[in-house]
């Protein structure tokens, strides 16, 4: 009886292990440290999506495929992040998760009903220029 307890305690105290293929949730202060001073690039599907410059204090621009820009700040809301931008004031929310190939968001209540994620495929320090095409992510 000791034998099995010895040996079933140990697995106990960790708890269940996680397999390599469970993401993580990015907190929002880690996500604050991800994105703040930097322009992330996003893809949908394996395509260009958009790009995001974070400043400091939680302001963002996003600028769309067309290249033209939105201003917008971010706030967190529990383990979700959630983006407000002026034209059209709308609000998306996101979760924020870390796999094996980097971080990416899962779009939370979409109004349209469907899913959608995008990665993070590039992160640098240039600035967005709106009605440019945008620079190659490094």
């Amino acid at each position: 009886m000791k034998r099995l307890f010895a040996l079933v305690l140990p697995v106990f105290l960790t708890g269940p292990a996680l397999s390599d293929d469970d993401p993580e949730i990015v907190s929002a202060s880690e996500f604050r440290e991800y994105a703040e001073g930097y322009t992330l690039y996003f893809e949908f599907e394996g395509q260009r999506f958009g790009e995001e410059e974070f400043y400091e204090g939680g302001s963002t621009r996003w600028r769309y495929e067309d290249y033209t820009c939105a201003d917008g700040a971010w706030r967190a809301h529990g383990d979700d992040i959630c983006f407000y931008y002026n034209l059209p004031a709308e609000v998306l929310c996101w979760r924020v998760l870390r796999d094996e190939e980097g971080l990416y968001a899962e779009l939370l209540d979409s109004a349209e009903g469907g899913e959608m994620t995008l990665r993070i495929v590039g992160r640098d320090t240039r600035p967005l220029l709106c009605g440019k095409e945008p620079a190659t992510p490094l």
